[in-house]
């Protein structure tokens, strides 16, 4: 599948990470599949232990979704929802699930102080907009919830107090996860394959993998470089597995989603959009986010708009009349860059991790990626070591194949459209 257009992220940090590899090495201890932020920081734990570690990527580093995503991150709940969550495992584990988002969270902010990495890490919050006053009444019960049982800051914001922020009258209200903030995705990922090239894994990128075999001494790849023989691997491919990586390609759907950059506008109307510089989210089941530029002079949407088979012109136009929908006062305003990537979406709606069909693998992240792949990258790595610290709350849910496979992603469209259609009517509906 192509992608158009270039991610306003490639910008910056453009050149590629030093020490990448021109050929792949004939052995290694573990050979990882996937470039992005879940395939290196399990390379770099794993090259910290004492392992030969080498990373293949068919494209270059951080090409997927690691570049391609909006920079958000978060404890990213959960898309079952809270009732959702109970009604499938019970009000206990539910807590417990949710609260590995916040572990999340903790162990990204840990991690990027103590390796020193400059990706403009920011937590200022996210404001969550209520598309209507039932939605609004839903979020508040949530926030209370969230609040009480797992000590997740968070705080209701009425239709009165809105325009404090943002910049719109378009929601009936909503809430403040003060928890989450924003990265420079490109820059993140970089500097991760940084830190493991400097601890001694060696990156082959671009070098594809074409076909894995498995024997009673580990597992032959063949590459585009060569046969390399590992004695354990990993899949780090998430939305990019197909059927060179076939044991996470049979367990997720990928599903592109689009965005784009909005700017430069003036410091005027960037403190119009959001006046405190947070994240921004809303309701809904086929829903927009959007955000500040780490450099604050751009705004960046993303969403399932603009994604599909569209042409440019037809991309740009459902760009526009999303974000027209919330900030009219952009009506006029430039849109830089467009660009779109795949999302791993899940059967149970979950992330996972663990080892299935003879390989290590973590993803299925749902489109919540950015902070829970370094934390599944981590634990995975140490559930390999047999190191302590490595267990999870998702440890012990089933990984199963997607029924129907060949024709999950066909479903899943038809599905976000009817989903669209629903919320349509909502709005149409609404006071």
């Amino acid at each position: 599948m192509s992608f158009p257009g270039e991610s306003i992220y490639w910008h910056e940090g453009q050149a590629p990470a030093r020490g990448v590899e021109t050929g792949p090495p004939a052995k290694v201890d573990v050979a990882i599949i996937g470039a992005g932020y879940t395939g290196l920081s399990a390379a770099l734990h794993l090259a910290r232990a004492g392992r030969h570690v080498a990373v293949f990527d068919a494209e270059a580093v951080g090409f997927g979704a690691s570049s391609r995503n909006g920079g958000m991150v978060g404890p990213g709940l959960h898309k079952l929802g809270i009732a959702g969550l109970i009604k499938a495992y019970g009000e206990e584990r539910a807590v417990a699930l949710l609260r590995e988002g916040l572990n999340a969270v903790d162990h990204l902010e840990a991690f990027i102080a103590a390796e020193n990495i400059d990706c403009d890490l920011v937590l200022t919050g996210r404001f969550r907009g209520a598309r209507t006053a039932l939605q609004c009444d839903a979020l508040l019960r949530e926030c209370d919830w969230l609040r009480d049982r797992i000590a997740l800051p968070t705080y209701p914001v009425t239709r009165a107090e809105q325009r404090s922020e943002i910049g719109s009258d378009f929601y009936r209200g909503g809430v403040v996860y003060e928890r989450d903030g924003g990265v420079h995705p490109r820059k993140m990922v970089l500097a991760l394959a940084e830190r493991a090239t400097g601890a001694g894994v060696q990156i082959i990128a671009p070098c594809a993998v074409t076909g894995l075999r498995t024997e009673a001494s580990g597992t032959i790849l063949h590459t585009t470089g060569g046969r390399v023989d590992a004695r354990e691997v990993v899949l780090a491919t998430n939305g990019y597995s197909d059927r060179r990586s076939p044991a996470m390609n049979r367990r997720i759907v990928p599903l592109e989603t689009g965005a784009c950059a909005v700017g430069p506008l003036t410091p005027e109307q960037m403190a119009d959009l959001s006046p405190k510089g947070r994240m921004h989210g809303e309701s809904g089941r086929v829903f927009m986010w959007y955000r500040p530029t780490p450099d604050g002079r751009s705004f960046i949407f993303g969403g399932r708009f603009g994604a599909g088979n569209m042409g440019p012109e037809a991309r740009q136009r459902a760009y526009r009349k999303a974000i027209c929908r919330v900030f009219p006062q952009l009506e006029n305003a430039p849109i830089s860059h467009f660009w779109s990537g795949l999302i791993a979406m899940t059967a149970d709606h979950s992330p996972h991790l663990g080892h299935h069909d003879g390989v290590w693998m973590a993803g299925g992240y749902n489109g919540s990626g950015v902070t829970r792949s370094l934390y599944f990258g981590t634990k995975l790595a140490r559930r390999m070591l047999g190191e302590a610290d490595a267990q999870t709350a998702f440890d012990s849910l089933p990984f199963n194949p997607v029924p129907l496979r060949p024709f999950a992603p066909w479903g899943a469209n038809m599905l976000v459209r009817w989903y669209q259609m629903q919320d349509d009517r909502e709005l149409k509906a609404r006071d």
